[in-house]
């Protein structure tokens, strides 16, 4: 059955001490009392950016001067038995594609103009109030950096944590251990090794291994899924409350990343790299169109620099991913 998709643009909305604007929805609407980030359905002939504005304007009261995307999904709810309530997928009555974007730049006071509650709450705040459910994949997304680094093949020992000192002075909190130039067993050690460093610094590793062994492991250590693993699982190999991320390079890849629950996805070759200078590329235009089309946040990877950043983020990109940018290796 075809559904008619309802477009809403959400604005999200940072204040100076790190916390961020929502609403409690009416008690004359569907789900009231839940919490959500304010918004509303983009109105006939109005583009993505002008509903926003309309929005912010009508239940904020607040000029938007500056905005860009930041994440784009469909969510579907049904209704029973006559109250609305979330959907499950495939009993969905309404699908709605919710276009989330960080407004960095306004003028005005915001306040709830047409009534109801805003307040202004810290990301380890989102658990003490009830969200839509539509809503929660935005705390995931806020809690993603705009840099995935990943590893190259080098030497384990000359200069390792020299290199990742550097990374993390530079803010770099999301790291992806891949070093295919290890053995299983040197992998394992060095593993263990970097979830020590990760617990004495603030940065999340990914373990590019094989996904049994990254479940036994303790901590908050995540699991990076090579484009093979992926389509060879039926369900999410790891706890819900661990990151999963995966290679893809293509829809299908996308779908089933999407299936079993990844957390979010690199995607690439978006442009020739230094190490496949020839390889086929997807180039900006299919990048936009596959992430317009898919539910998980997506990071650029191939041929990217720190230059790139703000093109992928206005094509609706969580960041980007790399090696040569962070190590000065030409492996990407």
């Amino acid at each position: 059955m075809n559904h008619r998709i309802i477009d809403v643009a959400l604005a999200v909305i940072k204040d100076e001490q790190g916390r961020y604007l929502v609403a409690q929805r009416p008690v004359t609407t569907d789900h009231a009392g839940y919490w959500e980030f304010p918004g509303g359905k983009r109105e006939a002939g109005e583009s993505r950016l002008q509903a926003l504005k309309r929005e912010c304007s009508e239940e904020l009261g607040i000029k938007v001067q500056h905005a860009r995307p930041l994440f784009r999904w469909v969510y579907e709810y049904r209704k029973l038995e006559g109250a609305s309530v979330e959907a499950a997928p495939g009993h969905s009555d309404r699908h709605v594609r919710l276009d989330a974007w960080l407004i960095d730049d306004y003028s005005g006071e915001a306040h709830g103009a047409e009534g109801q509650q805003v307040r202004w709450l810290s990301a380890n705040e989102f658990s003490d109030y009830r969200f839509l459910q539509a809503n929660k994949i935005l705390m995931k997304v806020l809690a993603l950096p705009a840099y995935y680094a990943i590893t190259p093949e080098i030497d384990m020992v000359e200069g390792f944590y020299s290199q990742l000192d550097t990374l993390f002075a530079q803010n770099v909190s999301l790291l992806q251990f891949r070093a295919k130039n290890l053995s299983p067993a040197e992998y394992k050690i060095h593993a263990s090794r970097l979830m020590q460093y990760s617990a004495s610094h603030d940065m999340t590793i990914m373990l590019n291994a094989e996904p049994a062994w990254v479940a036994t492991l303790g901590g908050d250590t995540g699991l990076h899924l090579t484009s093979q693993r992926l389509m060879h699982l039926d369900q999410r190999p790891i706890a819900d409350n661990r990151w999963l991320s995966a290679s893809c390079h293509n829809v299908e890849q996308l779908r089933q990343a999407e299936h079993i629950a990844c957390d979010f996805v690199v995607l690439s070759p978006v442009l020739p790299t230094q190490s496949h200078p020839h390889a086929a590329t997807l180039g900006w235009e299919a990048l936009e169109c596959l992430v317009s089309n898919t539910n998980i946040p997506v990071y650029a990877l191939g041929g990217m620099t720190k230059a790139h950043l703000d093109q992928t983020q206005q094509l609706g990109c969580q960041g980007i991913a790399g090696i040569s940018m962070f190590w000065g290796e030409s492996n990407d």
